[in-house]
């Protein structure tokens, strides 16, 4: 399908859901707080936490909290561009090359 095996575009979804999760937390956090009773941002909130705490790990301390879910999302991004690639031998030139984003892309 995409020339890459199942196994690495499992792992790869993975990262990009989490990826996805953190940066959907950031920018609905801009117009919404974290306790708000939005369905969605709570939702985003569960399931982010974990990844943005152990994103704390590495998080630089001058990061203001807001910030964080954009930090963690960066650092999945990175992962995602960069070190998944060197480890498989798969090239990559841009987002729309990962398998996650290429679906999306060719449903429109």
């Amino acid at each position: 399908m995409f020339g890459w095996p199942v196994g690495l575009i499992l792992i790869d979804s993975a990262f990009a859901v989490a990826m996805w999760i953190c940066l959907g937390r950031f920018f609905l956090g801009v117009a919404l707080h974290d306790h708000s009773s939005f369905i969605i941002m709570r939702w985003l909130v569960q399931a982010s936490t974990p990844l943005i705490n152990a994103g704390n790990r590495i998080c630089p301390r001058e990061v203001p909290e807001k910030l964080r879910p954009l930090y963690a999302g960066f650092v999945v991004l990175v992962i995602r561009f960069y070190v998944f690639p060197m480890i498989t031998g798969y090239q990559v030139s841009g987002l729309g090359d990962f398998p996650l984003e290429k679906t999306i892309l060719n449903l429109f």
